[in-house]
């Protein structure tokens, strides 16, 4: 074989493995490509895989009108009162559930403040026993002195002392025992300063009831509220077929427009306890200071009650 033709057999050689390096190149890029697209070694969900798991929802599909509870239900019962009321701070409450809530509150209230009247009375009795018994003591000492037992002499205070000794306990030498004989033992010592025992277990003090405040309060917001400060509500029902079958959405309505009352700010004229619109109070019922429907007239905007809105994705 000539020289040429071995140089060119080892170029060819040469250029065919520089092709199959370039080509593995190219298919591992893709192959690193395609294991980007699929990875699975991250530690959180990319956009993608949310979207494929049914989690990219957004907020407004998330959270629809159904998760909110329509304008006029009562906040106890989350149905259509039957006879609502309103409290100082605008929820809606059927009054035969509401005060069925506050006088259990008051029954509970009443429970808690017994508790706490015994607790102090056991506290009051535990320390007269102390000082009883301290001026117990003090006596039995003026009388000891006044009849000379605790005179200055050692061997009085020696027999005191051994007196007093053996009523604190038995310091005498434990006896021996003799050869066969068996040791007596006490279990109920043993299981006495066994923490296994169930019988002996430690048991922590009973947790001091504080002093409760027995005035009822609003379900809703925590705020005080009593029975007197319910306001009745005189609702204009917009859909009479909705109401039957047990409520929706828009069954209320303004009683000066009758628009239905889905999310719009209602407000509330106390003396006569009609619902208006927001707008409709600011186009009518200000002007005159007085309710459209009676003729009542408002004394001014204390006389005016906002109402909590009905619910919307849009909250």
């Amino acid at each position: 074989i000539c020289a040429s033709s071995l140089c060119c057999a080892v170029l060819c050689l040469y250029k065919g493995w520089q092709v199959r390096r370039v080509c593995r190149h190219l298919l591992d890029f893709e192959a690193m490509s395609r294991h980007s697209k699929h990875s699975n070694d991250r530690m959180f969900f990319t956009a993608k895989e949310r979207a494929d798991a049914g989690f990219a929802g957004t907020r407004k599909e998330v959270m629809g009108t159904d998760c909110f509870l329509p304008f006029g239900f009562c906040a106890l019962s989350l149905k259509a009162p039957k006879d609502p009321v309103a409290t100082p701070h605008g929820q809606i409450f059927d009054r035969a559930a509401i005060l069925e809530c506050l006088l259990q509150q008051k029954v509970d209230l009443q429970a808690e403040k017994k508790k706490f009247e015994e607790q102090e009375r056991k506290k009051a009795r535990k320390l007269q026993a102390a000082d009883d018994e301290e001026k117990l003591k003090e006596m039995e000492e003026f009388t000891k002195a006044e009849q000379g037992l605790l005179s200055q002499d050692h061997r009085h205070k020696r027999a005191l002392e051994q007196r007093d000794a053996k009523v604190e306990g038995d310091f005498r030498p434990e006896k021996k025992l003799r050869d066969g004989e068996l040791m007596q033992v006490d279990k109920s010592k043993l299981r006495a300063n066994s923490f296994w025992t169930k019988e002996y277990t430690p048991t922590a003090a009973p947790a001091e009831v504080k002093q409760v405040d027995t005035t009822t309060k609003c379900p809703m917001t925590g705020k005080k509220l009593k029975v007197k400060d319910l306001i009745p509500i005189k609702f204009d029902i917009a859909d009479q077929k909705m109401y039957d079958q047990g409520g929706g959405k828009g069954m209320f309505c303004c009683a000066v427009s009758k628009n239905p009352i889905i999310h719009q700010q209602a407000l509330l004229l106390k003396p006569s306890g009609v619902v208006v619109l927001e707008s409709v109070y600011k186009d009518i019922v200000s002007k005159e200071m007085a309710c459209p429907v009676t003729g009542k007239k408002l004394k001014g905007k204390e006389d005016i009650l906002k109402l909590v809105t009905g619910g919307s994705g849009f909250r």
